[in-house]
């Protein structure tokens, strides 16, 4: 900002300093111009939020969906392809890593699974 101190005079920049009828001249001047908006909105009946609302949806409800649509589209336009992974199966989620028997290789019987033997091959069960 100012690292003097010192006050600007600002009386230049008000249109009012150098034309001292100029804010009265002004205000006439809005009031006329807002004359026939203000008689109408007399006139016109009181509306709520949600008769606004109601009135605005024909041409509101189009804008918008075109709106989504296009920056969907640049979206994807400009979209840059992330780097690719190959698709992990649970399977091979749940041996990662691990030494020995994994669930899988107990779980892949094609005999009815028995929760004994699946217990007692995890080696965590005794019958």
């Amino acid at each position: 900002m100012n690292d003097s101190k010192d006050r600007m005079e600002l009386d230049p920049l008000d249109p009012g300093w150098w034309d001292p009828g100029f804010w009265l001249r002004f205000h006439g001047r809005v009031l006329s111009d807002a004359e026939a908006e203000l008689a109408r909105r007399r006139i016109a009946p009181d509306m709520s939020l949600s008769e606004v609302v109601f009135r605005w949806r024909k041409p509101l409800v189009p804008l918008t969906l075109l709106a989504a649509t296009l920056a969907g589209i640049f979206v994807m336009v400009n979209e840059e392809p992330g780097p690719l992974y190959s698709p992990v199966a649970l399977e091979e989620a749940l041996i990662l890593d691990v030494e020995g028997d994994p669930i899988p290789t107990v779980l892949g019987r094609t005999a009815e699974l028995d929760e004994t033997a699946f217990l007692t091959s995890a080696g965590g069960f005794l019958p």
